[in-house]
């Protein structure tokens, strides 16, 4: 299944962009860190459009100059093939008028694939993108979302190959980091208390499962086919604090092995701000049109390779209407880990 967010992810994203700015203290505290030289590789892996970034990169790329004003600094842009890697070279191109005029670059390549030569990347940043998984653990038959599911067996498939992928993540950005260079992964979690990205805990409706209700009466009025149906999984994990870390405390383990160390981990909470600003300004209409569509930036190629584009957009129809039906049921709220690397000089 080809994974690719929505033309304009950035623009329907704005708890992205939260997320990531929340995360600004610790990048600003990563290139603080980073040995003087001559160059800095600075690289973005899994930025979409790139543009809920921007305003990060103009922080690092600032306040890195001013701590190394004769430094070189390349910024690479990085995600999927099937990404739109136009709009990310021009969100990237916003950096080249800042002193001192780093250098831009797109990889083209997937981030489950080397990116760039070893012991090149002074700083590496991922955000809201490793949650993704490289291949499907096999069927899930009563959901559309393995967390919300209640499916022990799928769950210890989908964490069996979460852990693996992210494993394997970790042993490609270990390579690419130079010694005493820095990694810090902004990801989508579930805490302590069961909660992840549009589940906050039964203050308002799980998001994963109306969108199975929604899919599952798709299913029932015989729009798509059972098998359409089965194959409309949203094949992605929101991994436990304790299973982002897991890599970095096994020695055994590649990424330990190349030198890849934890400095730093928490979790974050951040409110959705279609709902925040709805409990302020009380317009339904664009609160049911602006939620559904950060919903469906992240969603909607799961449900249209399982049974095309006509029902993949049924499914946001119907899920506006049920915004705005009950706007006081509905929020997504973000649940992130942070995680802050360093390569053993």
């Amino acid at each position: 299944m080809a994974i690719a967010m929505t033309t304009g992810y950035s623009a329907q994203t704005e708890g992205a962009r939260l997320c990531i700015d929340a995360a600004s203290d610790w990048a600003l505290t990563c290139v603080e860190q980073l040995p003087h030289q001559n160059h800095h590789v600075l690289i973005d892996y899994g930025a979409a459009d790139g543009g809920t970034a921007v305003g990060l990169w103009n922080q690092v790329l600032d306040h890195l100059h001013t701590q190394q004003p004769n430094a070189h600094l390349t910024l690479i842009g990085n995600d999927l093939p099937s990404n739109d890697n136009i709009a990310l070279a021009a969100n990237l191109a916003l950096q080249i008028p800042r002193p001192p005029k780093p250098t831009v670059l797109v990889s083209a390549r997937s981030f489950y694939e080397p990116s760039v030569a070893p012991n090149s990347v002074s700083f590496g940043f991922s955000a809201t993108a490793m949650h993704w998984l490289s291949e499907s653990p096999g069927p899930l038959h009563n959901h559309t979302h393995v967390l919300a599911s209640g499916d022990a067996d799928a769950m210890q498939r989908f964490t069996a190959q979460a852990l693996k992928d992210w494993t394997a993540i970790l042993e490609l950005r270990s390579r690419e980091l130079q010694p005493g260079g820095r990694l810090l992964t902004v990801n989508l979690s579930r805490d302590s208390e069961g909660r992840y990205l549009g589940h906050n805990g039964g203050e308002t409706r799980n998001v994963h499962d109306e969108l199975h209700r929604i899919w599952r009466g798709l299913a029932d009025e015989e729009v798509i086919s059972e098998e359409q149906y089965r194959n409309g999984t949203i094949l992605n994990f929101y991994k436990s604090p304790e299973e982002f870390m897991a890599p970095l405390k096994d020695a055994s383990s590649a990424p330990y092995r190349n030198g890849l160390r934890l400095v730093d981990e928490r979790t974050v909470h951040v409110r959705c701000p279609y709902r925040q600003r709805w409990n302020t300004d009380g317009d339904t209409a664009a609160f049911a049109t602006g939620l559904m569509a950060t919903i469906r930036s992240w969603s909607r190629h799961s449900f249209a390779n399982a049974a095309g584009d006509a029902a993949a957009d049924a499914v946001y129809q119907r899920l506006e209407q049920r915004i705005a039906e009950a706007p006081s049921d509905w929020s997504l709220d973000y649940v992130e880990h942070h995680q802050m690397m360093e390569k053993l000089a």
